[in-house]
């Protein structure tokens, strides 16, 4: 049990939320474009899974464990060293935007005006947004966990429903670049509503995954909301947030989310256990899409938004 908190404090370290960070701290006009390319990362990881087992197989687990962290020891220490944390430090302004001796000497970036982390829990947006993503984490923890169950359930072979698993982090990849690509030109709070539609539509698909054209149109829909999903909520938070609260402000909603995460696995399973079906939760998760819907439309537009979000808590 100490190894696995040990294994998930690590996971957790090595999760978006200090990626997106860094991220953040360099970039605002590209915003959307940059954590896309670094959301891709996580989505081209999930295709590397399928070798695990045959790696079990081959050497055994406790082999395939030290050989799995002797590769992130040996990639990931050194790439993190390598990552710069904040632009003012070498002098430098996010976007390539070069600082005068002045600005330099004050750390004081300009035409930028940044809110506390106390400011964004007394408002509205952060805890809409982290609804309208707890929901959206109760259907991906519960199709992740689920998926390989349910299509052997329904009389799909385990290699084919092995080719199902394996092209949802691939499609995925996908709507993490073109969400957050649109993202920098389009507002940011309609695409997160297209990804809940699709999340919604995609569900619906699965709950007649028997038939093979609602698969196909479940791994369109749902592999792209996901991954569009993924990449808009830290782009969002950056421009309603600003930078020196992104940390804490996407640990909060991550963690939020996290709650729905452990939820949905568990409602699933219930749900086929007492039923021996998972197609009524499927339709389930497909109604609660559209509280995500709701919720998020009702976030207010950002304006370069530390200004307009201050609107929002009526300062």
């Amino acid at each position: 049990m100490l190894v696995f908190y040990f294994l998930s404090l690590g996971a957790g370290g090595c999760a978006s939320v200090v990626l997106f960070t860094a991220v953040a701290n360099w970039f605002r006009r590209n915003i959307g474009k940059a954590l896309g390319i670094v959301a891709c990362g996580f989505g081209a990881g999930g295709l590397i899974i399928p070798l695990v087992p045959w790696l079990i197989d081959a050497c055994g687990w406790r082999s395939a464990l030290v050989i799995l962290a002797v590769i992130m020891w040996a990639i990931g220490i050194p790439l993190a060293f390598v990552i710069r944390d904040k632009p003012e430090k070498y002098g430098y302004l996010p976007d390539g935007g070069t600082m005068s001796a002045a600005t330099l000497s004050s750390q004081i970036e300009p035409e930028v005006v940044e809110i506390s982390f106390v400011e964004i829990i007394k408002g509205r947006t952060l805890w809409f947004i982290s609804l309208a993503e707890a929901i959206r984490w109760i259907i991906l923890t519960a199709v992740v966990v689920h998926i390989m169950p349910y299509l052997t359930s329904i009389g799909i072979s385990r290699a084919n429903a092995a080719l199902v698993a394996a092209a949802i982090p691939l499609v995925s990849l996908i709507g993490r670049f073109g969400f957050g690509w649109l993202g920098d030109t389009f507002d940011k709070r309609y695409l997160m509503a297209v990804t809940y539609g699709l999340t919604g539509l995609g569900m619906l698909a699965l709950s007649y995954s028997s038939v093979w054209l609602f698969m196909f149109l479940f791994l369109i829909c749902f592999p792209l909301a996901h991954g569009g999903g993924v990449t808009l909520r830290g782009a969002m938070m950056s421009e309603y947030f600003g930078r020196s609260s992104f940390g804490k402000t996407l640990g909060t909603i991550m963690g939020i989310s996290s709650i729905g995460g452990i939820i949905g696995p568990i409602l699933a399973g219930f749900t086929f256990d007492t039923r021996g079906s998972y197609q009524l939760i499927w339709l389930a998760f497909c109604g609660l899409t559209i509280i995500s819907v709701a919720v998020i439309l009702m976030v207010k537009s950002a304006t370069n938004s530390a200004l307009g979000f201050r609107n929002d808590i009526g300062q």
